[in-house]
């Protein structure tokens, strides 16, 4: 895998053209609905590269799902997010069941070091020897551009799932090489298909009331307030 084409092409492998319910873009999150489950992504911001206003807005859900879930390949990321959004209605479905972990604890046993791709709560719980690297660092973190020095070094890599959203999932994987990897966050698509690609651990976000999500999201709400709208669940790669 070394493109987000790569990365999708896995994931929108069994996506059917199921009736979509609803699309909801809120400033922090994007969900899409159908009859069988719920999916999220992170809403980009609205001043990042490439971010234009949503082609076809007003008529988006008429395509049905996989029309909607092949915006991935768009370059305009708001509509990248609805694709993910509507890859993860199709793989975190109502039905789908598994324990509630902290993805992060996937790693908690290793030794060496662990880059964690994105800014997390309370790593120092989990994790023993780690770095952070964010696209706008603070102190104490790294940059985007130390990935390709830091990632190969290590030996396990803990992913956000907004990458998939920015189009850097792709690289990434390909930069931690066969470093055990992890997919962690609420637009985690909860697809074994995955675990064939190097990934060890999905921890994500089944949402069990669209109602209250299509509130929260559509007024702003972020992660605290989306707890109160499903379950996290967390796979293993066997």
């Amino acid at each position: 895998m070394n493109s987000k084409r790569d990365v999708f092409s896995v994931l929108l492998s069994g996506v059917q053209d199921t009736p979509v319910l609803n699309i909801t873009i809120g400033v922090n999150w994007t969900l899409v609905e159908t009859a069988e489950g719920c999916g999220l992504a992170q809403t980009p911001r609205r001043d990042a590269p490439g971010c234009q206003p949503v082609r076809n807005a007003g008529t988006l859900a008429e395509g049905g799902l996989a029309a909607l879930a092949a915006l991935v390949q768009s370059d305009n990321p708001l509509e990248t997010s609805v694709g993910v959004a509507a890859i993860n209605a199709h793989h975190n479905r109502y039905n789908t069941e598994g324990p509630d972990l902290n993805g992060l604890g996937a790693f908690q046993d290793v030794e060496g070091l662990v880059a964690v791709i994105g800014r997390f709560p309370n790593l120092e719980r989990h994790l023993n020897n780690y770095c952070v690297i964010e696209r706008e660092p603070r102190e104490g973190e790294y940059g985007e551009g130390d990935m390709e020095e830091i990632l190969p070094k290590c030996e396990a890599v803990v992913i956000t799932a907004a990458t998939l959203a920015n189009g850097s999932a792709g690289p990434i994987i390909e930069l931690a090489g066969n470093a055990r990897k992890a997919f962690v966050g609420p637009g985690t698509p909860l697809a074994p298909a995955l675990f064939a690609e190097g990934i060890v651990c999905l921890a994500g976000m089944v949402i069990d009331d669209a109602a209250r999500a299509r509130k929260v999201i559509g007024q702003g709400g972020a992660v605290a307030a989306l707890k109160n709208c499903g379950r996290y669940v967390t796979l293993m790669a066997p």
